[in-house]
């Protein structure tokens, strides 16, 4: 039971914190239809020409669907530094 994902990317964010706690968000890129691999593309290019890339997170925006029965809905996921690389690094 719980919620799951379908893995498919509609969106990606990478952001870190400041001295607050403050979510800095780097990029935010978000779209109605699957990411094409340009996209996804041109986000790595942004990932890659930062200059510090510690403590960066990463989000991606999904499909989600609940086993409680409230159908599919889209959502923001946490995404790993691999997961990133794999679906960018095309």
């Amino acid at each position: 039971m719980g919620i799951y994902n379908n893995g498919t990317i509609f969106g990606i964010k990478i952001y870190n914190f400041n001295d607050d706690d403050v979510a800095n968000i780097l990029i935010e890129d978000k779209y109605d239809e699957i990411m094409t691999h340009e996209q996804l593309r041109e986000i790595y290019l942004f990932y890659t020409k930062l200059n510090n890339k510690n403590e960066l997170r990463f989000q991606y925006y999904t499909e989600c669907g609940s086993t409680y029965g409230e159908g599919t809905y889209l959502s923001w996921c946490s995404m790993s530094l691999d997961l990133f690389l794999e679906k960018t690094g095309i």
